[in-house]
């Protein structure tokens, strides 16, 4: 008997020692925060302290791009470090494809405990069954309306206080390392009436998102892991603003990423590298003593976190259709691909007006934008004699891309509205 509770002994003291070996995971991910309006960023730093302060004590990516305008594609990137036109969650409101490995389940295999916070954003749709997206614990939020969400139903709804005393008692658990997904419903609208400081509209949500990051802050130092932990930081994409959300131009997709991990991760460190959604967990399953799957899009941001000059991508491949978004019943698909100076837009349907967002009149087939030069995407330089050499290549770059990953333009979107035909198109 004495014997059999000293093996069991050491089994678990080695099992504890294999755990602190390894880093916490917390994969933070706000709700439709542009990139300026955070303070590291541009933005008012009264609005985003605690988010700032992350900032400064990591690193922070300057050129991290969504691969995908609105939620569903974004966050199955993030989940499978595929692009969601090959991971099966190409439209918004739709669901991997069976067999697609995710991230509770990649991280479990690793011995993590797995947990999501929030809303999952990518859907478990019955005549699609997902077979590997499965959490250890789902955190629901309560049932207590955020304070300036009172005014009306859906802003209510939406908008709900988290569930603090059950992610505190996830965080707090010593058996195992924890790999922990937040998904805010912020600073997404409906816009707050009134935030506890007195700001009102976006800039409130944006405020409360940012009071959010610094309770999960608080939690890791009272459960004395934040030194232990790794903090990813990112939002989906660009807010419901003019040429952002539902586009492929720069407010939409190019945003927020900051990345901590004390005593690994320089403190107020930036990187200029190219790097996309595709790579956070490459990048989580390197770092808790795995090897990402071959068939996954992205790549490791390890290196660069540690302070080596490497390349990650040469070029960042973005794609977004309004199929599943409310109201929108026909295919408005958009392809782009962005190098270190340029960025190349392709309308597939370019004959009919976009049926969401902003922007309200036809484009042309091909954009073309020098980003170094013209960072708001002013002029068009795809008809310019002096750029065709460049819209070769870019062309080239989106071609190879969209073989690699299976896409086969306007076929994929009709083959994705068949496929979900009560799914999409009835939803915000």
């Amino acid at each position: 008997m004495k014997l059999t509770l000293l093996i069991l002994l050491l089994a678990n003291l080695c099992s504890t020692a294999a755990a602190s070996d390894r880093p916490n995971f917390l994969i933070w991910v706000a709700d439709d925060q542009y990139l300026k309006s955070v303070g590291c960023y541009g933005g008012n730093p009264e609005h985003t302290p605690n988010i700032d302060k992350l900032a400064s004590e990591g690193m922070r990516f300057t050129r991290a791009y969504s691969t995908a305008s609105v939620c569903t594609p974004a966050r199955s990137a993030l989940y499978t470090g595929m692009h969601a036109i090959k991971n099966g969650a190409h439209p918004n409101h739709s669901g991997l494809k069976k067999g697609v490995l995710s991230m509770p389940n990649v991280m479990r295999q690793l011995g993590y405990k797995t947990g999501l916070v929030g809303k999952e954003g990518v859907h478990k749709i019955p005549t699609r069954p997902t077979d590997l997206f499965t959490w250890d614990v789902r955190i629901l939020h309560t049932k207590t309306t955020i304070q300036g969400a009172e005014y009306n139903e859906k802003a209510a709804k939406k908008h709900r206080v988290m569930d603090y005393q059950k992610i505190e008692t996830f965080i707090s658990d010593t058996t195992q390392p924890f790999c922990l997904f937040v998904a805010s419903s912020l600073p997404h609208s409906p816009e707050l009436s009134a935030s506890e400081n007195g700001l009102t509209g976006y800039e409130a949500n944006n405020w409360t998102t940012d009071l959010q990051v610094g309770r999960y802050l608080e939690m890791l130092e009272r459960a004395g892991k934040k030194d232990d932990t790794v903090i990813v930081f990112v939002s989906d994409n660009g807010s419901n603003t003019p040429r952002s959300k539902y586009t492929l131009f720069e407010p939409g997709v190019h945003v927020p990423m900051i990345v901590t991990w004390p005593g690994h991760v320089e403190a107020n460190s930036m990187s200029h590298a190219l790097v996309d959604f595709t790579d956070v967990l490459p990048t989580l399953i390197d770092i808790g003593g795995g090897e990402p799957d071959r068939d996954m899009d992205g790549r490791s941001l390890r290196p660069l976190m540690m302070g080596r000059e490497v390349v990650v991508h040469t070029d960042i491949f973005l794609s977004f259709t309004c199929l599943g978004v409310k109201g929108v019943k026909e295919p408005y698909p958009i392809r782009g691909v962005v190098t270190q100076n340029y960025k190349l837009i392709q309308y597939l349907n370019p004959d009919i007006l976009p049926p969401k967002g902003s922007v309200k009149t036809k484009s042309p087939e091909y954009l073309l934008f020098n980003l170094e030069n013209d960072p708001d995407e002013t002029t068009n330089l795809a008809t310019d004699e002096q750029y065709q050499s460049v819209m070769k290549d870019m062309i080239a770059r989106l071609n190879r891309w969209k073989k690699q990953v299976g896409d086969q333009g306007m076929k994929t979107e009709l083959e994705a509205l068949e496929m979900f035909p009560r799914e999409l198109g009835d939803q915000d």
